[in-house]
């Protein structure tokens, strides 16, 4: 007999799974919520005898992405079991599948996927009785300009063999990948509307009560999970502002510690500083002043210009006012020291002049330079003239 497994997902069921890994930071995992459907076939064909098939169908109806990566699993690839049942306490039974998505990467399985899946497999064949598991690797890519999103999906399977092998997959609206009849679509008799049939105990005798028996009891279907949707999303409100409350004093609680760090480096930046001026003015007392003799001439000439400066001569229009008659004199100029004679030291004696001087005085040649007292000649303007004789003086 052969063998042949497919699956399908509707649009629907395809749209949130790729909502759910595009809204995701990264990567994202996620588990494959469906049923599984499987029918014995004979195909007709020119040969004699029956050729009868086993057709399986993994159905997949919605996604139960998870919080965070590697969550279920070590690094090694190995099932944590025990968080893997706490997740997976009531919708285990439905699990058909699980997913992985990554961002601008391959669609082929790493060695760790492979492990995962086959880790996956044999817990929920032990705990459940789930034969056929799936797996779903995801990625997409973007264009340079932002402007054209390409999404890649795959499906395989570990078969009997351990080896990992592709599965064919079957999307509603996106073309049939198989020509011939079209069959129709076959329901899980775990299906909420096999259920509600079978809960309504219908009988076919009778079409025009069978219908309204199953309209009723579909529409007490429908408003008991409008009451558990309606107290779902009160609660999911409820979580939401509690979220953004905790947020908010989050943020004024780092606000409060920011202002509190910077007010702590301005006080230590402050004693600091005072510190360093106090060590700066300890060290400043506690060492000597010295004064090098070989800058005492520059010293003198600062201080004569300074002099100078405090003591202009008159100007020109003083000395036109004043009615005393204007003396020439002569400017007297300041003694030289010499310092050669303290930079040269006598080391050796010298033989053709007798040193008379003491070595261990230090001598100065001051250039005394004698003023010449010049004679002042006095003009007088108004001297009286005696006939032709020459002037007097």
């Amino acid at each position: 007999m052969a063998y042949t497994e497919k699956v399908s997902l509707s649009g629907t069921a395809l749209s949130f799974l790729l909502y759910e890994c595009v809204n995701s930071v990264n990567c994202q995992e996620g588990f494959l919520i469906g049923d599984v459907t499987s029918e014995i076939t004979n195909h007709i064909s020119d040969s004699q005898s029956d050729n009868a098939r086993l057709d399986t169908q993994i159905v997949i109806r919605t996604v139960l992405p998870l919080p965070s990566v590697s969550l279920f699993y070590l690094p090694t690839g190995r099932i944590k079991e025990d968080v893997l049942s706490n997740l997976l306490s009531n919708t285990a039974n439905e699990i058909v599948g699980w997913y992985k998505y990554r961002k601008n990467s391959s669609v082929k399985p790493t060695f760790r996927d492979r492990l995962i899946s086959k880790g996956l497999q044999k817990y929920f064949e032990k705990h459940h009785g789930r034969k056929n598991f799936a797996t779903c690797i995801l990625s997409s890519k973007t264009s340079s300009s932002a402007s054209t999103h390409t999404f890649t999906y795959r499906f395989g399977k570990i078969n009997c063999f351990d080896i990992y092998e592709y599965i064919e997959d079957v999307t509603a609206n996106l073309g049939e990948k198989l020509t011939g009849y079209k069959k129709p679509h076959r329901l899980s008799p775990h299906s909420i509307f096999n259920k509600i049939v079978k809960d309504s105990n219908v009988q076919s005798n009778n079409t025009t009560e069978a219908i309204l028996r199953i309209q009723e009891a579909v529409d007490v279907r429908l408003l008991k999970e409008a009451r558990i949707a309606a107290k779902n999303e009160s609660t999911i409100r409820e979580l939401e502002a509690e979220i953004k409350q905790m947020n908010a004093i989050l943020s004024d609680k780092q606000c409060e510690d920011l202002q509190a760090s910077y007010n702590k480096s301005l006080e230590e930046k402050f004693m600091n500083r005072e510190v360093e001026m106090a060590e700066a003015c300890v060290q400043a007392l506690a060492t000597p002043s010295r004064v090098d003799i070989l800058s005492v001439p520059n010293i003198l000439l600062h201080s004569n210009n300074l002099i100078e400066r405090d003591n202009p001569p008159p100007s020109r229009n003083e000395a036109e006012r004043s009615t005393s008659p204007l003396l020439i004199s002569s400017s007297v100029k300041q003694p030289k020291l010499n310092y050669a004679a303290a930079v040269k030291t006598s080391t050796q004696p010298s033989t053709s002049k007798p040193n008379n001087h003491i070595d261990d005085l230090i001598s100065f040649d001051v250039d005394d330079n004698r003023v010449n007292n010049k004679q002042t000649i006095i003009i007088n303007d108004d001297v009286k003239h005696l006939g032709d004789s020459s002037p007097e003086y």
